[in-house]
């Protein structure tokens, strides 16, 4: 009897056990139920508001496209009345520039037709002028070539007075002159001096100068124009003394 007792104990227990965890499972099951209810009933609250929002910023949209679409039917109008006012005005213009043009056209014609016979004056009174003027420049190249003959025959005459009277030959400009002949005959004339007396220096007396060959030699060296050229050259004496007169006093006279 205790045993049965015992073991209807434990079978109780167990049952009461399985019982409270059924229990339990159910409270969680129910719980996890309320909140997947109340999430979705969250979902749908916010589904809600946000089709309320989607519905007012599409109500929004509708009525700024309303509104654009009617501010660009306004502007299109706007732009066909302004472009209607312009071709009108271009039109006009048009045919105020035609206007004008024919009325300068016809001035333009009048006046050009003043000019031409203005200028037919002018061409006829510039062709009696140039007509006038080459019967100067005739009459004057007339008695210039007179002049000129009367010249030339005054000259021919004056000519024929002082005319050289001597027989033709040319080869007489190589023979010796009568004064060179005279100077040959004097008894102190020798052939290797010359005819006449040369007023100068030779070649040989130039190249005996010692001044003549520093200076070249300070040219090649590049010396010449230098303060060193200059004092070298003015140290080296002359061949001969120069006479007093042809000393310079020049210097003498800035140094004073």
């Amino acid at each position: 009897s205790s045993g049965i007792n015992a073991e209807y104990g434990r079978i109780k227990a167990e049952v009461e056990a399985k019982t409270a965890e059924v229990l339990q499972q159910k409270e969680r099951t129910a719980k996890k139920f309320e909140e997947l209810l109340k999430a979705r009933e969250e979902r749908l609250i916010k589904l809600r508001a946000e089709e309320e929002e989607l519905a007012v910023l599409n109500e929004r949209m509708r009525k700024e496209r309303e509104d654009m679409e009617r501010r660009r039917e306004k502007q299109r109008q706007i732009e066909k009345e302004k472009i209607a006012a312009f071709q009108a005005a271009r039109e006009e213009n048009i045919k105020a520039n035609e206007q004008k043009l024919a009325e300068l056209r016809e001035k333009d014609a009048l006046t050009q037709k003043k000019r031409l016979v203005a200028g037919k004056k002018r061409v006829n009174y510039r062709a009696d002028l140039q007509a006038q003027k080459l019967e100067e420049q005739a009459a004057e190249q007339a008695r210039k070539e007179q002049e000129e003959k009367e010249r030339k025959e005054r000259l021919d005459r004056l000519a024929a007075t002082v005319a050289v009277e001597a027989p033709y030959d040319p080869l007489r400009v190589l023979n010796y002159t009568e004064a060179s002949v005279n100077k040959m005959k004097k008894p102190d004339y020798t052939p290797n001096n010359p005819l006449f007396s040369i007023v100068g220096y030779d070649d040989g007396v130039i190249q005996k100068d010692m001044r003549l060959k520093v200076e070249k030699a300070l040219r090649n060296a590049g010396l010449m124009n230098t303060d060193y050229g200059r004092s070298v050259l003015s140290s080296i004496a002359p061949p001969a003394v120069p006479r007093p007169d042809m000393v310079s006093t020049v210097f003498k006279q800035d140094e004073g």
